[in-house]
């Protein structure tokens, strides 16, 4: 039973990439929602797809930090899944105040 809810979770996610990927270029990009939610779908049935997305996360910085504020806020299923592909999730969080300082600047400065 289990795996026929992967297969059509898989499935619906590929779903919403394609159809994210044809929204895209549409006057408001809702596209790019789609696109995410399709990932973060298919990354908690495809290990392939949570470890590409590792890579990703660790190569852009600041999508790290959005999908980090994203997983607080999320829903726990969610949350879990950008969990799971988190490079390095002992690292504490850089939130940005008003001045567009970070923890880590402020604690440097001290």
């Amino acid at each position: 039973m289990m795996v026929i809810f992967n297969v059509l979770v898989g499935v619906f996610a590929v779903i919403l990439i394609v159809v994210g990927a044809l929204a895209a270029f549409t006057p408001i990009p809702f596209g790019i929602l789609f696109i995410a939610i399709g990932l973060v779908l298919l990354s908690t049935v495809a290990p392939p797809v949570r470890h590409w997305l590792k890579g990703v996360r660790r190569r852009w910085k600041w999508l790290n930090r959005q999908l980090r504020r994203l997983q607080k806020s999320a829903p726990a299923w969610i949350g879990d899944a950008l969990r799971k592909s988190d490079p390095d999730p002992d690292e504490p969080d850089e939130t940005e105040d008003d001045a567009g300082e970070t923890d880590r600047t402020r604690a440097a400065a001290r």
